[in-house]
């Protein structure tokens, strides 16, 4: 696990009260048990993005969504997602970034199983949303075809997301599901 070590001064809030999960592969999963250890806000960005019947809530609205939902975490946040466009909106709050820097048959086999057991059960998602076996495998709106088309972005994740960050932040770049499972035991984490 590549830590670019920046110490919270709060030892109940070691990643501080800020933190952005990104990348591909189980980062909702870790945003949810971060949030649940250190009783922060989970601020999910496929639940803003994606309304009903999968219709995406404009470009400015979902900034909007978002600054409320900032403006409203009294303790902190965690939020994950992969947005570029509400991206700053994020940096210029963020105590912490952590990267899923997965590689490419890692992340594929992660989403891929994921996928499948959503479809299979029907799970509901956001906003009354579910993955069908059409859209989950076969067309171009696939999850899998996503990171297919999009594989390089993610690849340059850990460079990207460093840029964009504050100097006082801490950026945590995961690159094999081992370094995950140590974070998850290093911080007390519980997958649900």
């Amino acid at each position: 696990m590549a830590e670019l070590k920046n110490e919270k001064s709060d030892p109940k809030f070691p990643l501080g009260r800020r933190i952005s999960v990104e990348g591909k592969g189980g980062k909702t999963t870790l945003s949810k048990a971060l949030a649940k250890r250190f009783g922060l806000d989970f601020i999910e960005q496929d639940a803003i993005r994606h309304q009903a019947n999968w219709v995406e809530l404009p470009i400015e609205q979902h900034r909007d969504v978002l600054q409320q939902k900032f403006s409203e975490a009294e303790v902190g946040w965690v939020s994950d997602g992969n947005y570029r466009d509400i991206n700053d909106l994020v940096m210029a709050e963020v105590d912490t970034v952590i990267v899923l820097g997965f590689s490419l048959r890692v992340m594929m086999w992660r989403t891929f199983k994921r996928t499948l057991g959503r479809s299979f059960r029907r799970k509901v998602l956001w906003n009354g949303n579910r993955e069908n076996w059409w859209i989950s495998f076969f067309s171009r709106e696939s999850v899998l075809y996503d990171i297919w088309i999009r594989r390089e972005r993610f690849r340059s994740y850990a460079t990207r997301s460093r840029d964009g960050m504050p100097d006082e932040a801490t950026l945590i770049v995961i690159h094999s599901p081992h370094e995950l499972d140590d974070l998850y035991e290093k911080h007390g984490l519980v997958r649900e």
